[in-house]
């Protein structure tokens, strides 16, 4: 049995989730062998992940950056919340520091924004809140923020490492930071995915194309796609055009 871990956006999604890309998976677990997406989509993404992608299957679904890990049923196998750092005064933080993010706590998510004109077109008033207003929060599985470009990206990422480095890991995927627990990353939550199906070390392949997908790729026998940055795909072992091509290859 082989487990593949596939980040989803600029890697699964690249060129579509369609008929195809659907079937090569169908044919990898039929074989026996288990497929999941390791995401930093927080785990509210999964109903339109299924809507989005009919013909998909999955045996596990890591979103937050493995942080929190469902079935594709959404029955919760894992969880590693973040509830040290002291939640409120890090969102108000982030407020002062002119952010827009994401607060997401297991299968929920709100748009955490200072006045309600400041709230994104897509988001409804049931996923917003207003942080003047926000009662206190004991946890969260993930945090994540939208900068204006790569660099304030970067300079975000040092400030809050400054600031809260002792609870917190700022994973940079661009303009986006996804702020998990201390101790989250792909890496280990690959490693609870294999150790939930009782395979080996030797079993585990995984794919990505962006930064956020470092610790995995460094940890385990991995392919980079073609589309992806530069950083990756000096990493990996091997390059891909599409996991379509990587299931076959592995077949």
């Amino acid at each position: 049995m082989k487990i593949l871990g596939s980040d989803l956006d600029g890697t699964l999604s690249h060129g579509g989730v369609g008929e195809a890309k659907c079937s090569a998976i169908h044919a990898w677990r039929a074989a026996g062998h288990k497929f999941g997406i390791i995401s930093g989509r927080g785990g509210h993404y999964l109903p339109e992940l299924r809507r989005s992608y009919p013909g998909l299957e999955l045996d596990f679904f890591a979103a937050c950056n493995g942080g929190y890990i469902t079935d594709f049923e959404g029955r919760v196998l894992h969880e590693v919340r973040c509830d040290t750092v002291p939640v409120l005064r890090f969102v108000r933080d982030l407020s002062a520091w002119g952010c827009k993010f994401i607060l997401v706590i297991g299968q929920n998510f709100f748009y955490a924004v200072a006045r309600m004109e400041d709230k994104p077109s897509w988001a409804d008033e049931k996923h917003t809140v207003l942080i003047p207003d926000m009662p206190a929060v004991d946890y969260f599985h993930q945090i994540s923020v939208q900068a204006a470009t790569e660099k304030n990206a970067a300079a975000l990422v040092e400030r809050i490492r400054e600031a809260y480095g002792k609870w917190l890991n700022p994973l940079q995927n661009g303009t986006c930071i996804d702020i998990v627990p201390v101790g989250v990353d792909k890496a280990r939550g690959m490693y609870f995915v294999m150790n939930l199906f009782g395979a080996s070390y030797e079993d585990v392949i995984v794919v990505g194309d962006n930064v956020n997908d470092t610790d995995m790729i460094r940890e385990f026998r991995s392919y980079a796609m073609a589309n992806g940055v530069d950083a990756i795909k000096k990493l990996a072992d091997e390059i891909v055009e599409d996991v379509a091509d990587l299931l076959a290859k592995e077949m």
